[in-house]
């Protein structure tokens, strides 16, 4: 399983690449099997930002699952989250739409915990992952 492990001496943000057709091999987390994310479990801590880059040729979006602790079989999203908004830890986030090769805007972390997200159009397909935040 692909983890990164940042520390506070690294620069920020962090780049999670997600690209469903070069990560399409199933792996687990806890949560449940995920696909099409590298990594699969990123560890930040609290004043960090992530951003979402999309490599794939299809349009892509990070979105989070709320308070899930394991992958929902459906998490009914609404099309309100292919707009960016939140920050990690504070509720509900979103990348927004990614285009292919579009990056998101820096999204901050902002609370400790497990955050398990996924991708609006692919997550049947398995697209999903977690950032875990520590303090």
């Amino acid at each position: 399983m692909a983890q990164a492990r940042v520390t506070r001496a690294e620069v920020t943000p962090v780049t999670v690449t997600l690209d469903l057709t070069r990560y399409s091999s199933v792996q687990r987390l806890a949560a449940g099997p995920y696909a099409g994310v590298s990594p699969g479990r990123v560890v930040v801590h609290v004043g960090d930002a992530v951003v979402f880059f999309n490599s794939d040729d299809r349009h892509h979006t990070a979105t989070s699952l709320g308070d899930a602790t394991s992958f929902p079989q459906d998490p009914r999203w609404t099309d309100s989250v292919l707009h960016p908004s939140g920050s990690i830890g504070g509720g509900m986030w979103s990348s927004g739409d990614l285009a292919p090769g579009a990056r998101s805007s820096p999204i901050p972390v902002t609370k400790p915990g497990t955050y398990l997200y996924g991708c609006f159009f692919d997550y049947s397909a398995g697209m999903r992952a977690e950032i875990i935040v520590e303090p």
